[in-house]
């Protein structure tokens, strides 16, 4: 696909948006191939529901977002490859598992190993082979065992997690990650955090995917991600998608912003949202982002900011 589909862009990509928005229930009534108001309202209407920046344009963060929003439970068979299987569909199986007592890791789209385990023994349990492949047989035990509950055992144990961290203080790893133009700020936070007594690495890099790997490899707990918003405010976001919310994540931005609020930063609006940024997706551990809009950082925060950090997560770590 030519990234980021507008108005320019050719026919063909247009077409093919079209129809996944339709697809996700988002319906255009352009012509086939015009990026015209109904296209650029239903992207805009999307980006919102997904917790994304509300542009109107398709960058390659909508449009990862999109192709995975398509799938529904039972349009294909699910089961572990390389690369893994990804989409709404995966999240509703992890979802239904979790929600039945069976722990397939973070509700996060992504059919990955901890995933298939857990589908392997929801099989077994009902006395299937437990082959760890969701097909057609598969969808339909799930959906006769489905009892939707408020908690999920994915939930529970992120926060036993979290509950084992407090009692040994010593061993809570923070990563603080940024893109290119936040670098100086990320680090001004980590030596905040670190003369604090927090164990806390830096990763600098444009690609969010990038910055999840590396955290994810060195075990992180809780990761902090500082981004630039072209489109101007601030934003704290958590994981929330596929009916799941991150709780640890939530309680994390709500202590992000209240410090954010007190601080001497000279912010126009702090507004606080579930959201499926990319990396708030791909880590394993619970994440918050922190978007400032760009003249912020224009102005230089990075001490300021650095503090707030600081100030929230000491607050957070000694009240959770």
């Amino acid at each position: 696909m030519d990234l980021p589909i507008v108005e320019k862009s050719s026919t063909s990509s247009i077409a093919h948006l079209q129809r996944l928005l339709t697809q996700c229930g988002f319906v255009v009534v352009d012509e086939l191939g015009v990026y015209g108001p109904s296209t650029k309202s239903q992207v805009r209407a999307f980006q919102f529901a997904k917790g994304i920046p509300a542009t109107a344009v398709c960058d390659a963060s909508t449009w990862h977002v999109i192709i995975e929003a398509h799938w529904k439970l039972g349009d294909r068979l699910l089961y572990l490859k390389s690369p893994m299987n990804r989409g709404d569909d995966v999240a509703q199986l992890q979802g239904r598992l979790s929600w039945l007592g069976f722990d397939p890791g973070k509700v996060d789209g992504i059919f990955g190993p901890t995933t298939q385990k857990a589908l392997s023994e929801f099989q077994i349990n009902v006395g299937m082979v437990g082959d760890g492949i969701c097909g057609p047989d598969t969808v339909a035990e799930l959906q006769r065992n489905f009892g939707r509950s408020p908690v999920t055992i994915t939930s529970v144990r992120e926060l036993i997690k979290l509950g084992e961290l407090k009692r040994h203080p010593t061993r809570f790893s923070i990563v603080l990650a940024s893109g290119l133009e936040l670098a100086s700020t990320a680090e001004a936070a980590r030596v905040a955090l670190a003369k604090e007594g927090f164990r806390v690495v830096n990763f600098c890099h444009y690609d969010a995917a990038v910055v999840a790997e590396l955290s994810n490899n060195v075990g992180a707990d809780v990761v902090i991600y500082l981004d630039n918003n072209d489109n101007s405010g601030n934003v704290v976001s958590y994981f929330q998608g596929f009916h799941y919310t991150s709780g640890v994540g939530q309680s994390l931005a709500t202590f992000l912003l209240a410090s954010l609020e007190e601080s001497t930063m000279d912010t126009k609006s702090v507004e606080i949202v579930g959201s499926r940024h990319r990396i708030l997706q791909l880590t394993k551990a619970p994440c918050v982002t922190l978007s400032l809009d760009a003249d912020q950082i224009r102005n230089g925060v990075p001490h300021d900011l650095a503090a707030a950090i600081s100030t929230a997560l000491t607050r957070w770590f000694s009240e959770i």
